[in-house]
């Protein structure tokens, strides 16, 4: 919780009174809770490393989900964080733009949101092409294949095997689904966790780099190495 804004009066009663505006923040808490789903991945797998496919593996896919859905809410919350009251805009805009800025770009996509901030502060436009945006981008369309998930027959896939070459090669599929298409199940994995909360973080170091600004994530560093 952050104290954004604190005035005090004094009146002939000499009384004091103090008014205070607060807010919440929930993107950080986004990510470091994906954190923790991310390390009980890591322990499912090594408690059940070299067994069959069980009913463990239902935990992985549910710790895995909670990791993907948690790391693009992380994303869309640390840039609408961005566009509230002006934050890191107020060199550029006024707030009254900001808050015009912050309407027009609601149902624009997190990337979207985050190439306008960039441009207007830096004047530079996100590079769509760069390893890191790519990361991100493919992750988003995992979670959007998810929370709007239609299914396929593993025989007959269409867009679920589009989205497994999208993801091939950016982590290690599930040891215990080995022969399966990566999408709808063999991309839960720790690998998977990693490599979703990895980009995430240097996703958010990268857009702070490019408009040459400390990191949002600096203070926190401490809770956000382990998983």
């Amino acid at each position: 919780m952050t104290i954004v804004n604190a005035e005090a009066t004094v009146g002939v009663s000499s009384v004091a009174t103090v008014s205070a505006k607060l807010r919440v923040n929930l993107a950080l808490h986004h990510l470091i809770a994906a954190c923790r789903y991310s390390n009980r991945i890591k322990c499912i797998e090594i408690e059940n490393k070299g067994q069959p496919f069980g009913g463990f593996w239902e935990e992985v896919l549910q710790q895995s989900m909670a990791v993907c859905t948690l790391t693009v809410a992380s994303l869309e919350g640390f840039v609408n964080e961005v566009y509230f009251e002006g934050g890191i805009l107020k060199s550029t805009v006024n707030d009254s733009a900001s808050i015009e800025l912050s309407e027009i770009l609601e149902r624009e996509s997190i990337l979207r949101k985050y190439s306008v901030a960039l441009s207007l502060v830096s004047g530079k436009r996100l590079d769509i092409g760069e390893a890191i945006t790519q990361n991100i981008s493919a992750l988003i369309k995992l979670r959007n294949a998810i929370v709007h998930f239609c299914p396929e027959w593993m025989e007959e896939q269409d867009k679920h095997e589009k989205l497994s070459k999208l993801l091939e090669h950016k982590f290690h599929q599930s040891e215990f689904l080995a022969e399966e298409p990566i999408f709808p199940r063999a991309w839960a994995s720790h690998s998977f966790s990693v490599w979703a909360i990895s980009s995430t973080i240097n996703f958010i170091d990268y857009f702070y780099n490019e408009i040459s600004q400390p990191s949002v994530l600096d203070p926190f560093r401490d809770r956000l190495k382990d998983f």
